[in-house]
């Protein structure tokens, strides 16, 4: 059985990295439209990653939220954390995030979402 690969959409986040990491301090979060879709922009000692905003428990804002040392977001309404390497809830009591992939280029800070 083969699986069909799906394509990633390029979308420019930040103009520069550097631009990327001064509006987005380390171990916070901020919310970004991407072709009219929102996500949750996060920043780590790893990283940048990306995010559905809305928290699956009850829609409500995960950029309200912190990051935490370990690398996980969590959900400031109802204490929630889901780790951004793997978008697993850590308490296995709700599902899981939607994860998108972000890249730092020479051009930018860029998110790919499945088209």
């Amino acid at each position: 059985m083969f699986f069909k690969r799906k394509k990633l959409r390029w979308f420019m986040i930040f103009g520069s990295v550097d631009k990327a990491r001064e509006l987005v301090p380390l171990n916070r979060t901020v919310r970004v439209d991407v072709d009219g879709k929102f996500l949750c922009l996060a920043r780590t000692e790893s990283g940048f990653f990306a995010t559905d905003e809305k928290c699956p428990h009850q829609k409500l804002p995960l950029t309200h939220g912190g990051i935490c040392e370990n690398g996980t977001i969590v959900c400031p309404f109802h204490r929630y954390a889901w780790d951004l390497k793997s978008g697993r809830e850590i308490e296995r009591r709700e599902v899981n995030i939607q994860l998108y992939t972000v890249e730092e280029r020479p051009d930018g800070l860029f998110v790919g979402i499945e088209s």
